[in-house]
């Protein structure tokens, strides 16, 4: 198999729906709801809601009820957002095999560590 870059396709989505939608599907076995997505990604309540909204329209997640209290709504993400994360996750692997192709372990590892430093002295 050639590696090749991965393309800039999300597969309709925005790139903060694409993040909300991996999120989901990183977590298939916890009960999420849009409390959750506002809070992982720091976002407003109608922020949340409008991107839930698309990934709802887009076929990504469904909202189901919840026996304990109607108004919340449990995020689901269907197959077809599965399929999505899976295939954008490939591209994520292809894309790390390129940029280490050659280096040895060694090297990697300090080049972590040195960009590390870098974003802890970005932090203060």
């Amino acid at each position: 198999m050639e590696l090749s870059p991965p393309s800039d396709e999300r597969h309709g989505s925005t790139e903060t729906e694409c993040l909300i939608m991996g999120f989901l599907c990183d977590y298939p076995d916890r009960a999420l709801y849009q409390r959750d997505v506002e809070e992982a990604f720091c976002i407003r309540r109608s922020t949340a809601s409008r991107f839930l909204q698309n990934l709802e329209r887009d076929g990504m997640l469904v909202r189901q009820s919840v026996p304990q209290d109607a108004r919340l709504k449990k995020l689901i993400p269907t197959e077809k957002a599965l399929a999505v994360h899976a295939d954008i996750a490939e591209k994520f692997q292809i894309a790390e095999k390129l940029m280490t192709a050659g280096l040895a372990e060694e090297e990697l590892e300090q080049f972590i560590a040195t960009a590390r430093k870098i974003q802890r002295n970005l932090l203060k």
